[in-house]
């Protein structure tokens, strides 16, 4: 059986989870203007063709498609790692009809967590979607954070309207301007392109290939996320005993309260509600917060690479056994 991953990229993670399961891949674009480019080659002469189609995210659906119309026998199987399915009621007739459109095409759904499922379920039958979370890519269970400090961490590209970190500066002004500067945030990735405020407490570090050295410095690490699938920096921070601080709408949500840690999962991403979140934590004893730490150290091994990609391979072949 020919099984080809079509992939904008892609993410460690998901470059992992094809590795498992074929050596033929193929990019599909990254942005708009590559996307529509190789589309509309592909229909003149396509080199790859494939019993399977695997995609990483909705914006390889329209390739995958045009497979599938060149060869009706052709399955698509979807990893649904992004907002595509959280977009469409949020987004225009025209572009809504299409997606829809699109996914009519798909014959099974792989989602990254259980929050992404419940999003996908509301256009795709819940029996054909199966969920694989991710894992951490730059783990540190060697390191033993600060549990004591008042520093905070996050890790974050620059797509501002996804990860609302700059809610999380605000919340950080709003602390300090009553703790005299006592808190101090650290921004790791290209979210430091677009932060333009400057304060002594706000330190821009940008992209690091030793973010182990800001795990061992924070004690608290804040997603305040509009929406995001299953951020692997949770998972990261979580690995050196780092306390998240995640919204509802982040897909670690479900995983925290499964072990009991819901306190940590705020409803909302308003600058006022993260830092009271954050000064609630940070109050609490030092061996509460020991305790908690190191029920997140435990969490994130189990989210291990070994782990994860085996459970994929799994569930891969369950449901080409089952197309």
């Amino acid at each position: 059986m020919k099984i080809l991953f079509i992939h904008q990229g892609p993410h460690k993670v998901h470059a992992e989870f094809a590795k498992s399961i074929t050596d033929r891949w193929q990019f599909y674009g990254n942005d708009r203007k590559s996307i529509i480019k190789i589309f509309l080659r592909s229909i003149i002469k396509d080199k790859y063709n494939a019993d399977v189609v695997f995609s990483e995210g909705g914006s390889g659906l329209p390739l995958a498609v045009l497979k599938r119309l060149k060869n009706p026998q052709t399955k698509i199987i979807l990893l649904n790692a992004d907002k595509f399915f959280y977009l469409i009621s949020r987004t225009s007739f025209p572009k809504r009809w299409l997606m829809s459109f699109l996914i009519s095409f798909v014959d099974h759904i792989i989602a990254v967590s259980e929050m992404n499922k419940r999003f996908a379920s509301d256009y795709f039958d819940s029996t054909n979607i199966s969920v694989v979370n991710a894992f951490g890519v730059n783990v540190s269970f060697d390191i033993n954070c600060r549990i004591d400090t008042s520093n905070i961490l996050f890790i974050g590209d620059h797509r501002i309207s996804d990860k609302r970190f700059d809610n999380l500066v605000e919340a950080l002004n709003l602390l300090n301007k009553d703790k005299e500067g006592k808190f101090r945030l650290y921004l790791i990735g290209s979210c430091c392109d677009v932060v333009e405020e400057d304060f002594n407490w706000l330190h821009k570090v940008g992209f690091t290939k030793h973010p182990e050295e800001y795990f061992s410095e924070c004690s608290i690490y804040v997603h305040p996320a509009e929406f995001d699938p299953f951020p692997v920096s949770v998972l990261e921070a979580m690995s050196a005993g780092i306390i998240p601080i995640i919204t509802e709408n982040t897909g670690q949500s479900d995983v925290l309260k499964k072990h009991g840690l819901g306190f940590l999962i705020m409803d909302d991403n308003e600058p006022a509600n993260i830092a009271k979140k954050i000064l609630e934590i940070y109050s609490k004893p030092v061996e509460w917060k020991k305790e908690v730490s190191l029920k997140c150290k435990e969490i994130s091994r189990i989210f291990s690479k070994e782990n994860q990609v085996k459970k994929f391979k799994k569930t891969f072949n369950e449901i080409l056994e089952k197309l």
